[in-house]
């Protein structure tokens, strides 16, 4: 049985990835295959195990030279050449963890990095001189690690230390583009998820995985490269020793930009296809999120299996010190919830994970202060990450016995096997676990039982309303019942879920009806009727009866069929609203399980500026996901909590969640803690804020550098109870213009930055309210420059910079669904910015649009404000005298402008790309008032 793990190569020297059973019980190497599978043509740049052999040299008296280096070679003949660089292991992507130390020895003075490769391509041999003494004589030829399992090691261990001092590796030669990988096994990632799986303590290991006679086929596919993962997949899938494949994606290639997870990325496209053709079982990881609806894309082919992660009360209790109320548990890194974008019921099930695994052996071992302290080689493991080779692993036992059983095993009766004997767990909702925690014993059972039943399929289809639902392939309609949008408590509705059976007798056949997980939200039929080939529109009611997300999975059985035939979620959410008795603030009051989530989810109604939420305990972390998903986490991120207030400026219309994780268990042992320790309630708090701002600009004669004109600011309090007031800010350089874009079309304005600028602002504004423009606002500054390093050498070697960030890329956007948007950056840096007006969609045909950008400078002059924050009750207003007094002019084009902005010190934001910076005031409300200047 031989698992392919598509992620960086795991540490191929540690005892637990050894030793593997064939069929028949006798030992052979764990590691199968262990390969890159990037193409050295387009990766080469991003991935060092790549070594380019394009330069041959030919031995004088078994010596060569290259590069300024004098070798010396096995024997006489030519030899491809080539250097294996340590320093280029300098991105977060391809491991700068190691600290660009290949053979650990601490890069000392003098050190280059540099590594001599050799490679004979008639025999196929290569060597690599790993200890750098210019000698290949004595390194042992290695080739293509699936011929003999050649494995070879940099660095000396030091024996009187715990910690080991070795990196392994293998060689790959590529006799096309004349290119040899080095593939390194140092992926931290790899090792740890895989040793609770596979791992053998035979001959010398400390950890048993569920199934450790499994082989491992280590594929690297550059972590972060989409064409890379592609690639990767198509190789595992075509590996003649691959019986399943585990991709451990990088969520920033399909689910973080392709936000519809609707099953039509080409990742989710390319892997169904390659089920279909090649029979093979596909596992991904479902997400890590705390987050309705936020499955990732990449597990969303129909015949693959997404995983969520399970942890039983015992395993917390063993790895993570604690016990929770409940036998079975969500991991409380692996809260992985459906359903999809199209109302696909994922994740498809649950799995284990958070247990001891193995981690590199050149680590020192993880430490739980008050619990535990590993020995060097061994962690604990967590998020879907390990859940999804966990599924695998306990698929392999059923393929295992399949095998010797000589029990059919295609993929698509192995997930039929595996989802319908899944255990539900009646504490968490559909959403939360699809099918239920995977169960090795019934899994098998149920695939013998499939063997001798023919086959039977069904398709569904029902409404799906999202903020993003009018872009699926049918606009408005999935493959179950989603609706995130227009809910209120007390509604009643009926919808339809229509059944098509695809396959079977040609004679109508009668499928019960029975729900799943269902709290009284939904009701249907009992039963239903399906002739072949005709779709058949079964009524379902949906009350909702309270707050909250409510799901529940639609079984559609048949006496005669061993498994579920088909199964469809459904899957309604119903928010909290805001309005004027309320003062337009929510309470809800929640309770998530420790651990685990809850979602408390508010309407926000158009043209609010800012959406302020908080949570009453600080043992909750507080994530905020818009209507499109796209937006997550403003929260500053502090692992002990918080209760001061988060603000998300400018909130797109639409349904919001608020989510309340309790996982403050993770992060630091507690020996004083409840037994067992119980969830307590929260009350999470949400407000809409918004001031609505005008300026009276008294008659004067146009400003000269030196001037000043009064200006008198109205000010109006549209929405909830907030102590505000108009604030003093800098004069600002502008442009106002026009444009027409088409679909499909951007079209860019660029700004230059001057130094000490404090804020960068742009505005779209366009005429047809049906058209979506979009409006980015790109950084092309020049990276800054680092101080030059000194002439002499650093006490750790001369080693290589991190690689310097992309020129032009995007740091503000408003993209949702829209005619237009705002977007702003705090102090922002000197140099060239770029506004792109993109026309996202445009029914209509062209269309107009007014763009406006602005920045202020201290330089240009200032409004100076008599306003002092007051209690501002909900339609009160008043206002305020100002000046706008101007120490210098921009230069034309531009026009000297003020934005006027309303804010409030209780309402800021974290600044910074992760929360981390000092907190930012936030605009209630703007105008912009255009100062008229002297003509020169």
């Amino acid at each position: 049985m031989t698992i392919a793990l598509l992620d960086g190569n795991l540490d191929l020297l540690l005892p637990e990835f050894q030793t593997a059973y064939a069929l028949d019980g006798s030992p052979v190497p764990k590691i199968a295959d262990f390969l890159n599978v990037t193409d050295p043509r387009d990766d080469f740049d991003l991935n060092p195990q790549w070594v380019n052999m394009a330069a041959t040299v030919t031995s004088q008296g078994g010596r060569v030279s290259f590069e300024g280096k004098a070798f010396t070679v096995p024997g006489d003949g030519t030899y491809r050449i080539g250097l294996f660089s340590e320093r280029r292991f300098n991105m977060d992507s391809n491991a700068s963890y190691i600290d660009q130390d290949i053979d650990r020895n601490g890069n000392p003075k003098g050190d280059d990095g540099l590594f001599g490769v050799l490679w004979q391509e008639a025999a196929n041999d290569v060597w690599v001189d790993t200890d750098r003494d210019l000698s290949f004589a004595d390194e042992k030829p290695m080739t293509d690690y699936i011929v003999r399992q050649d494995v070879g090691v940099f660095g000396s261990d030091d024996p009187a230390t715990p910690v080991r001092d070795t990196v392994g590796f293998a060689v790959q030669t590529d006799r096309v583009n004349k290119f040899v990988s080095i593939n390194v096994g140092i992926y931290q990632h790899a090792t740890i998820i895989m040793g609770s799986v596979v791992g053998n303590r035979y001959p010398d290991g400390r950890v048993q995985g569920v199934a450790p006679g499994a082989r491992i086929v280590s594929m690297f596919y550059g972590v972060s490269n989409a064409h890379g993962m592609i690639e990767g997949l198509i190789a595992a899938f075509k590996h003649p020793l691959v019986d399943l494949i585990v991709c451990e994606q990088s969520v920033a290639i399909a689910s973080l930009p392709y936000l519809l997870a609707d099953g039509t990325h080409p990742v989710s496209v390319v892997a169904q296809r390659l089920i279909e053709r090649y029979g093979k079982l596909l596992f991904v990881p479902g997400d890590n999120a705390p987050a309705f609806g936020f499955v990732a894309e990449d597990g969303l082919a129909p015949g693959a299996v997404s995983v969520g992660g399970y942890q039983s009360r015992e395993s917390y209790r063993l790895n993570w010190g604690f016990i929770p109320e409940n036998d079975d548990n969500l991991h409380w890194g692996a809260l992985s919830h459906g359903p999809s974008g199209s109302g696909a019921l994922k994740p498809d099930l649950l799995a284990p994970s958070g247990q001891m695994s193995t981690d590199p052996g050149y680590r020192k071992g993880e430490l739980r202060k008050g619990l535990f302290q590993l020995p060097p080689g061994y962690s604990v493991d967590g998020g879907t990450s390990t859940a999804t080779p966990m599924a695998a692993g306990a698929t392999a036992l059923v393929v295992s016995a399949a095998k010797q059983s000589g029990v059919a095993h295609d993929a698509g009766r192995l997930k039929a096997a595996i989802t319908g004997s899944a255990r539900h767990i009646p504490r968490l909702g559909a959403h939360e676990q699809g099918n239920g925690l995977i169960q090795v014993g019934p899994a098998f059972d149920l695939l013998t039982r499939l063997e001798e039943t023919p086959a039977v399929t069904i398709t569904s289809s029902a409404p799906v309303r999202t903020k993003l639902s009018h872009l699926l392939r049918t606009p408005d309609v999935g493959i179950g019942l989603y609706e995130r949008e227009g809910w209120t408590v007390g509604q009643t509705e009926t919808r339809e879920i229509t059944l098509t059976r695809t396959s079977g007798p040609s004679e109508p056949m009668t499928f019960a009806l029975r729900w799943i997980g269902n709290d009284g939200t939904f009701a249907g039929p009992a039963s239903v009727t399906l002739p072949l080939g005709t779709p058949v529109a079964v009524p379902v009611t949906v009350a909702a009866a309270k707050e909250g997300a409510h799901t529940a999975i639609l079984s559609i059985d048949h006496p005669s069929y061993p498994a579920p035939v088909h199964r469809v979620m459904a899957a309604i959410v119903v928010p909290y609203r805001f309005t004027a008795d309320g003062g337009y603030s929510v309470t809800a009051e929640v309770t998530p399980p420790l651990p685990g989530d809850t979602g408390a989810f508010v309407e926000v109604p158009p043209n609010v500026e800012a959406l302020q939420f908080s949570a009453s305990s600080p043992a909750v972390g507080l994530s905020v996901i818009s209507p499109d998903k796209e937006m997550l986490y403003v929260c500053p991120f502090k692992p002990e909590g918080t209760t001061e207030p988060c603000t998300v400026v400018r909130p797109q219309p639409g349904v919001w969640e608020i989510n309340a994780a309790n996982s403050r268990f993770a992060f630091s042992f507690d020996p004083t803690a409840a037994v067992p320790l119980e969830a307590e309630p929260v009350t999470v708090v949400a407000t809409l804020l918004g001031v609505e701002a005008t300026v009276d600009a008294s008659p004067s004669a146009a400003l000269v550098a030196g001037g000043s004109q009064p200006l008198t600011l109205g000010l109006t309090n549209r929405l909830a109870n907030v102590t505000a007031a108009a604030a003093a800010v800098e004069l600002a350089s502008a442009v106002q213009a026009h444009g027409t874009v088409a679909e499909g079309e951007q079209q860019v304005w660029e700004v230059t930055v001057p130094e000490g600028a404090t804020s960068l602002y742009a505005a779209v504004s366009v005429s047809d309210p049906a058209a979506d423009v979009d409006v980015y606002l790109l950084d092309c500054t020049v990276p800054e420059e680092k101080p030059a390093t000194p002439a002499e050498e650093l006490e750790k070697g001369n080693k290589s910079p991190a690689a310097p960030p992309p020129i032009c890329a995007p740091r503000a956007k408003a993209t949702d669904v829209g005619a237009g948007g705002v977007v702003e950056v705090a102090s922002p840096k000197a140099g060239r910015w770029v506004v792109v007006v993109d026309g996202y969609s445009v029914p209509n045909g062209p269309v107009e649009y007014e763009v406006v950008d602005l920045f202020t400078h201290p330089g240009l002059g200032a409004i100076a404000v008599a306003d002092r924050p007051q209690l501002r009750a909900p339609a009160s207003a008043w206002t305020a005298q100002a000046n706008a007094w101007v120490a210098s002019l921009p230069e034309p084009p531009r026009r000297l402008a003020g934005r006027v902005v309303a804010t409030s010190p209780q309402v800021t934001r974290a600044g910074g790309a992760f929360g981390q910076g000092p907190s930012e005031p936030v605009a209630l409300g703007s105008t912009i008032v255009w100062l008229p200047v002297q003509e020169p």
